[in-house]
């Protein structure tokens, strides 16, 4: 991918995929097996200023790279047990573990492992965070939220909405990836929009900029792809990067 650019990436899940793929904002320079994970199936993928991280369901590992896909630390948390999305911010990496039903925490440099930070979940997978709460998605229509700390959890913050994996927050919206669509709430869980984006195919993952949202379209069959759309919900691009092999994660560099 060119240097100078903001890049998007996103976690290859299907058959025998152990990677991560990577392009340019607008769909150029795609490079579909940008880092080799070294584990089957990686699911969640986040981004910083310096690394991205990814979240291992095989092996039970929270990885690491730099940007440009270099200094691979295939084990940079181990000893999970079957995370499945990742989220990261100016302290702290977040992970859903669908096994156990929780959600844990370490510093940025891997160490203090909280693999309980929050507990009682059903199956969460998917993870956003802002300046004040953690947010979970699940495959029960649910969208969960606590504090930052793991007090206060709410497991069914936002219910009866169609969830499959996959949550992103702005300082205004929530958001989430299911089975047929992309749903939008407010932050305080009111103005619930369950089809904010329709033609969705099991999503997978789901990102917001500026200008677009981006998710993943993970089917059991037929192509997978990064989808785009205007941060309005408008034009719909289902297709707006081919390639991917049933990407279940994706994420934007800062």
């Amino acid at each position: 991918m060119p240097s100078g650019q903001p890049h998007l990436y996103w976690a290859n899940n299907s058959g025998l995929s152990h990677t991560i793929g990577g392009a340019n904002l607008d769909g150029t320079g795609s490079s579909p097996t940008l880092i080799d994970t070294g584990f089957l199936g990686p699911c969640g993928v986040a981004v910083d200023a310096t690394y991205i991280y990814w979240a291992t369901e095989t092996g039970g590992t929270i990885g690491r790279a730099r940007l440009d896909g270099s200094k691979v630390d295939q084990n940079f948390i181990p000893g999970l047990n079957a995370p499945c999305g990742v989220a990261v911010d100016a302290g702290h990496v977040y992970w859903a573990s669908t096994s156990d039903g929780t959600i844990g925490r370490a510093n940025l440099d891997g160490t203090s492992v909280k693999p309980n930070l929050i507990t009682g979940l059903v199956e969460p997978s998917g993870v956003a965070v802002d300046g004040g709460h953690i947010y979970w998605g699940g495959p029960y229509g649910i969208v969960g939220r606590a504090n930052l700390d793991g007090s206060g959890s709410n497991p069914r913050f936002i219910s009866g909405v169609d969830t499959f994996n996959g949550v992103a927050v702005t300082s205004k919206y929530i958001y989430w990836a299911g089975t047929k669509s992309l749903g939008r709430a407010n932050l305080d869980g009111t103005g619930v929009n369950p089809t904010f984006v329709t033609g969705v195919v099991d999503g997978c993952g789901v990102t917001v900029d500026a200008a677009h949202i981006y998710w993943a379209n993970d089917p059991s069959d037929g192509a997978t792809t990064i989808g785009r759309a205007n941060i309005d919900g408008t034009g719909a691009n289902q297709a707006f990067i081919g390639g991917a092999s049933g990407p279940c994660g994706v994420a934007i560099q800062p």
